[in-house]
């Protein structure tokens, strides 16, 4: 790799980090002010401000991506998931945007809802998010189209199959074999007009080569397009399954209560961040803005949860994470300890597993990323895990 090109992807790395912390605390308190009485202009002004936070996350996703596809670190990872789930909380955030632009938005799942499959969720709905937004970026009139089925190839493996057509502007049939380049070729008048980073399908086109498969197009300018792929996902035998969405949906969330976490942060707006979450969810916590302190409040008390910033003062959480799994007493030294970082390099090649951590939250995130990186660490009370 040229210097020039890793001085690149320094300074991608280093723009990451610094932008990450502030837009956490936007993200998340927008999340928060939900939960709050709040009047139509306010909650209007909420919106136009979570909109814009959401526009600007996904340039920072995107550029992490540049970051770690030139590095060849993505890796995708395999957890228990469920395919509707991950379907429909896409779906609908689509179809909100489809309605602002006056377009019809048909969104179909065919099979199993409740099928859960071995594999990378976020992946999954990563691939789905940009193929839709595409879709619904480029279409001025009409709408948006978009297929889940799902199969049974064997018992121990289901196949997905996504489409996505609209009826939008349409592709050159000669510009096709360019889409998945990064803006590698200069850009039609038509496509120049809309507004993007040129990265979601070469990102998408990779995904989908690390699951062994790829991507295919068909379109014609003025007629619209249509993206096409399938995905062979594992069935996880049912004694590996720990919680079903038929489960979570019955619960009221009081699984949390009375727990006691430990949240070390140097960032006062995480804190206020997270203590206003772990307050929702009536658990008991205690906060630390260094190392050090977070360090000696494990030491006198005992915690069902870890949550540790990564870059601290006096100790750092990789300093603190080592301490902990040192301890003598051995069922202190097993607590569950989920990483908090703005650094994404620290969410590959399982580096913060590496470390002593069981899991990593990478800023910003909201209440239901924290929920469900929990939730696998930490089962509910009452919910046999087997």
């Amino acid at each position: 790799m040229s210097e020039s090109i890793k001085g690149k992807l320094n300074m991608i790395t280093n723009f990451n980090r610094e932008v990450r912390t502030p837009l956490n605390a936007v993200i998340g308190l927008s999340e928060q002010l939900t939960h709050t009485p709040l009047n139509k202009e306010q909650r209007d002004l909420l919106h136009a401000i979570e909109h814009a936070a959401g526009m600007l996350l996904r340039i920072m996703t995107n550029a992490q991506e540049v970051y770690s596809l030139a590095k060849g670190d993505i890796q995708l990872d395999s957890n228990p998931f469920e395919i509707y789930a991950a379907f429909y909380s896409v779906m609908e955030e689509k179809r909100t945007l489809a309605k602002e632009k006056g377009l019809y938005f048909d969104a179909l799942y065919e099979g199993d809802q409740y099928l859960r499959v071995l594999g990378d969720e976020q992946r999954l709905i990563q691939v789905m998010q940009h193929l839709v937004d595409n879709a619904i970026k480029y279409t001025k009139l009409g709408g948006v189209q978009v297929i889940l089925r799902v199969t049974k190839a064997e018992e121990d493996k289901a196949v997905i199959y996504l489409e996505v057509k609209d009826t939008g502007i349409g592709i050159a049939e000669d510009m096709i074999p360019y889409l998945f380049g990064y803006y590698s070729f200069p850009r039609p008048p038509q496509m120049a007009a809309v507004s993007g980073t040129g990265l979601g399908l070469a990102i998408v086109q990779h995904i989908l080569y690390l699951h062994g498969t790829k991507v295919h197009v068909e379109s014609s300018q003025e007629k619209g397009s249509c993206f096409t792929f399938e995905i062979t996902y594992p069935v996880p035998d049912k004694k590996t399954l720990i919680i079903s969405r038929r489960e979570l949906e019955d619960m009221t969330g009081s699984f949390m209560e009375g727990r006691n976490i430990l949240v070390a942060d140097d960032q006062e707006m995480n804190l206020v961040l997270l203590s206003r979450i772990l307050s929702r969810w009536k658990c008991n916590f205690d906060k630390a803005t260094d190392g050090i302190v977070a360090y000696n409040l494990f030491l006198h008390h005992d915690y069902d949860m870890v949550l540790l910033d990564v870059q601290m003062p006096g100790m750092t959480g990789l300093e603190v994470v080592r301490k902990i799994r040192e301890d003598r007493d051995a069922i202190k030294a097993a607590v569950p300890v989920l990483a908090i970082t703005s650094d994404i390099t620290m969410t590959e090649n399982d580096r913060y597993r590496e470390l002593g951590f069981d899991d990593c939250m990478l800023k910003p995130f909201k209440e239901r990323d924290i929920y469900n990186t929990i939730i696998r660490h930490l089962p509910p009370a009452g919910v046999k895990v087997l």
